[in-house]
């Protein structure tokens, strides 16, 4: 199987990743195992308040394989949960900024 983060920093360094739900309740429940799991620190939380739908979260890119891993193969349907790096989002990622 292919390596889900190939672009992800190296060990044993910590990264942060996106933990994303396809409906608020999935979320919740990962948000209580992350609570009191010492390797998950969740940074932010993205979506109304009384329903995230996604996580920011800082973890070893090991732990993110076994989430990833662990989301595939969980889950009614499938894919309820989805884990990917957090990367930084640029408004102009094709060149500089052409003027009218």
């Amino acid at each position: 199987m292919p390596d889900p983060f190939p672009d992800a920093p190296a060990q044993p360094d910590k990264a942060r990743f996106l933990v994303h739900a396809a409906r608020g309740a999935p979320l919740n429940d990962f948000l209580t195992v992350a609570a009191i799991d010492p390797d998950i620190a969740v940074i932010d939380l993205i979506g109304p308040r009384e329903r995230p739908h996604t996580a920011v979260v800082e973890i070893s890119l090991d732990k993110a394989r076994l989430l990833d891993q662990h989301f595939r193969q969980t889950g009614s349907p499938t894919h309820q949960l989805t884990i990917e790096p957090d990367r930084p989002l640029s408004l102009f990622d094709s060149g500089p900024f052409d003027s009218f």
